[in-house]
């Protein structure tokens, strides 16, 4: 050994050691010995002390008490040591934080759009043998007054619906003295089950023939067979109406019932609501839906928006009509 390692072996050994020791080799290895263990201390505390640091920065910022409040709830946590699965994610983390703590809200829920031909089980325009009407008709709009001249309101399903064939003759001098005219009528007739009665002479489970003058082959306007609707019913004579005097022929018709508004859609009960017309204003509210027309309508007469009322709103308001 130099005289050099020797006296730096020397300063850093206990000189008791020394003394007991002739060996310079020995001295030389517990002098290695020596060192290698303060070096490992001083690792060791150098280490402690960037995990104290490290541990003190986490908790000011708040993540050591989030991660200890997620483990009291039984949060678990992915961990890439083990079997390779997990017991749960971010989104378990994200349930678990508090609404406090949200620093943005959840989105509104948004509804989904409101088609015409989702809603209604059949648009389909009726296949009827009728004779065709070619003469032209003066429509008066609609007015929810008008049901202080109806016979009642009910709701129910078309069970059926036919052609009624009426052939006639009318005195007229059009053509000649003492003349006469031939007439061929077609009317549409329905039968409705009423399920509920708004008012008028009628009881819930009654049978109700309807007979209609006027009938729109409209995939809108037209009732439809298996449909259940609200419909105002007019009562008339049950007599085939002229200006002109009936000298013979079919003088009846099959019912006096008759749709008290026929020239637009009646109002249809749905899933949860009712499809109603724009014209119904006391039963649309803002809590009505406008329905999106998503099928063909060949030039429907009816070119109004429809509306999807919630069942409640409909029980509620349909009363203010019937009442006033």
């Amino acid at each position: 050994m130099k005289k050099n390692d020797l006296r730096d072996a020397l300063s850093g050994i206990n000189k008791d050691y020394i003394a007991e020791s002739d060996d310079f080799r020995t001295v030389a290895a517990a002098f290695r010995k020596q060192r290698w263990l303060k070096n490992k201390a001083m690792a060791s505390t150098l280490c402690f002390l960037i995990v104290g640091v490290l541990a003190i920065g986490i908790t000011q910022s708040g993540m050591l008490k989030r991660k200890l409040q997620m483990s009291e709830k039984g949060v678990g946590t992915v961990s890439s040591i083990g079997s390779g699965t997990s017991e749960a994610g971010p989104a378990a983390d994200a349930a678990a934080v508090s609404a406090e703590e949200r620093s943005v809200p959840e989105a509104p829920v948004i509804d989904e759009p409101l088609y015409y031909s989702k809603l209604v089980r059949n648009t389909e325009i009726p296949d009827l043998d009728v004779y065709a009407e070619t003469a032209p008709m003066s429509i008066k709009a609609f007015e929810e007054s008008m049901l202080k001249d109806s016979a009642g309101v009910i709701e129910g399903e078309i069970l059926d619906i036919w052609v009624n064939h009426y052939e006639y003759e009318t005195a007229s001098d059009k053509f000649e003295p003492d003349g006469r005219l031939y007439h061929k009528l077609g009317t549409v007739a329905y039968k409705i089950k009423a399920d509920r009665v708004f008012s008028g002479d009628f009881t819930a489970g009654d049978v109700v023939t309807i007979e209609d003058y006027c009938f729109f082959y409209d995939p809108i306007i037209s009732v439809k067979k298996g449909g259940s609707y609200v419909i105002p019913i007019g009562e008339g004579d049950g007599r085939i109406y002229e200006a002109d005097e009936i000298t013979g022929g079919d003088t009846s018709l099959e019912r006096r019932y008759y749709t008290l508004y026929q020239c637009h859609p009646q109002i249809e009960k749905v899933d949860g609501g009712y499809i109603v017309p724009a014209d119904w204003k006391t039963l649309i509210t803002q809590d009505c839906s406008e329905i999106i027309m998503d099928i063909d309508e060949n030039g429907s007469p009816f070119s109004d928006p429809l509306y999807y009322v919630p069942e409640s709103v409909f029980n509620d308001r349909i009363s203010l009509i019937i009442q006033s």
